[in-house]
């Protein structure tokens, strides 16, 4: 069995504003993992050996709506943006890093996020990175998560979404997290069920990194 993803891949954070928590778009470097030079470092370090051709070469988009650069993070980090959301391409993965819960995104923003759910293979949102997702019909009819204080008040915004309390909910290609550090084991899960060809580079990366990837259920080891 092989997974539905091309090589290159194409993977895209959006940025919704300034301020959004550095934790959140960091699982895209566990995805970077996946990446043929970081496959066969890994390999060395465990003294494993791996095919040159395992992983993946993956062009990585930072995107936010003006393509103004750089994006400020929190613990005054920035990020470098490299598009615009009427420069981004299509893209085959795109992960979504929380803003403030009263984040509303702009008809632009919406029409792009609803644009590139029909093209990716997966859309990933991390703690309120749900946000923009929702208000931009995403989410509509589908099973997902957010940070357990704010899905009370998502239920009230948001009926036509089945809302529940888990650290990670998958409703076909989109995968939604609770809580911001459930964004790693949302990605590790993610990275598990997406590249059965990989299988065990998935275990070699996840494993040498430490990464635990725990149930659904908030209380479950």
């Amino acid at each position: 069995m092989s997974s539905t993803y091309p090589n290159p891949l194409k993977v895209g954070v959006f940025l919704a504003e300034a301020g959004i928590q550095l934790l959140d778009v960091a699982p895209v470097d566990m995805l970077g993992m996946l990446q043929k030079d970081y496959v066969q470092g890994m390999a060395r370090m465990t003294n494993q050996s791996v095919p040159a051709d395992k992983g993946f070469d993956i062009e990585y988009y930072f995107i936010n709506e003006t393509g103004q650069s750089p994006n400020k993070m929190t613990g005054g980090f920035k990020i470098e943006v490299t598009h615009s959301i009427t420069t981004c391409p299509p893209l085959d993965i795109i992960l979504i890093g929380g803003p403030m819960p009263d984040y509303r995104p702009s008809p632009a923003v919406q029409q792009f996020l609803r644009t590139q759910l029909g093209h990716v293979s997966a859309f990933l949102t991390v703690c309120t990175g749900c946000v923009p997702a929702v208000f931009s019909g995403v989410l509509e009819g589908k099973r997902a998560t957010a940070p357990q204080g704010l899905i009370p008040l998502l239920k009230e915004q948001a009926p036509g979404v089945e809302w529940v309390e888990k650290r990670w909910a998958r409703d076909g290609k989109v995968w939604t997290s609770g809580a911001v550090a459930n964004g790693q084991e949302m990605m590790g899960a993610f990275m598990r069920e997406s590249f059965p060809e990989l299988k065990a580079e998935v275990e070699m990366v996840l494993g040498a990194s430490d990464i635990a990837v725990r149930g659904t259920e908030y209380g479950a080891v």
